[in-house]
């Protein structure tokens, strides 16, 4: 495995509906962060159209030029690329968690809680599955926005020594309104699983009006900060280490007396 994987964190401020030109923005995100040799490139929340719940009509199909973009920046510039979009399958819409990895290999999670508050339950249709991504050794858990504030959704478990996850990602288009709730459960989260967390969000303000405050973060498994990012559109690189995540379980055995439970 390799013992520390070096991620670039992308607080992009999305053009509306421009896919086209969220890809170059994606590109250049890449081109910024590729001296630092990083490994994983995480993207905001339908990072090629921002959060237009209520144009359905600009998804694209998982054969998409769009997707095939992806694949193709993922293999030239050998670096795994990660964001959600928006995807039609079959008519049905998803906001869907997509994983690029540079040998052409793809995972996928739908967002399984959709913001009703912004009708997003109205026009995506509900995942089911949660995945666990393994790379380059580290268990890497999707999640999207809003599934953040159902913690036993979340929920590391540990089975003979072993831990579900190791790093939970969550990508967002978070409004600034509510900055101290995302920061707040993105700390919870990593005290409460003993995993790095990490959080991508925009900046901007959206076709809709809506202001997002980006606040990009990567928590350590004891909760402490490793970066709490500014209001600007940049890449981050941040670093996570599987012997220091292996250090804090072992001092603070925590796990060995987590409850029992299914998700149904």
């Amino acid at each position: 495995m390799k013992s520390t994987i070096s991620w670039a964190l992308f607080q992009a401020d999305i053009t509306w509906l421009d896919i086209e030109d969220n890809l170059r923005k994606i590109e250049l995100a890449i081109n910024k962060s590729i001296k630092y040799d990083i490994d994983i490139l995480v993207c905001p929340e339908v990072c090629t159209t921002a959060y237009a719940t209520k144009n359905p009509e600009i998804a694209q199909s998982m054969d998409s030029q769009m997707i095939n973009k992806l694949i193709s920046l993922a293999k030239n510039y050998n670096v795994a690329i990660c964001g959600s979009f928006m995807i039609n399958e079959k008519d049905k819409i998803f906001n869907r968690f997509i994983f690029f990895t540079p040998d052409g290999e793809i995972y996928k999670y739908d967002k399984a809680h959709l913001f009703s508050l912004a009708e997003e339950n109205t026009y995506f249709t509900k995942g089911k599955a949660i995945i666990t991504i393994p790379y380059l050794g580290w268990n890497i858990r999707p999640y999207i926005c809003y599934d953040i504030r159902f913690p036993v959704f979340n929920k590391n478990k540990i089975k003979n020594g072993h831990f579900d996850y190791d790093v939970l990602v969550y990508v967002s288009n978070w409004p600034t309104k509510r900055y101290n709730h995302w920061k707040n459960l993105l700390i919870a989260r990593a005290i409460e699983n003993q995993a790095y967390v990490i959080g991508v969000n925009r900046v901007g303000k959206d076709g809709n009006g809506f202001e997002y405050m980006g606040g990009t973060m990567c928590i350590d498994p004891a909760g402490n900060m490793i970066l709490e990012a500014t209001q600007d559109e940049n890449v981050y690189v941040v670093h996570t280490n599987y012997d220091d995540l292996v250090k804090i379980r072992k001092k603070l055995p925590f796990s060995l007396d987590w409850d029992n439970f299914e998700i149904n």
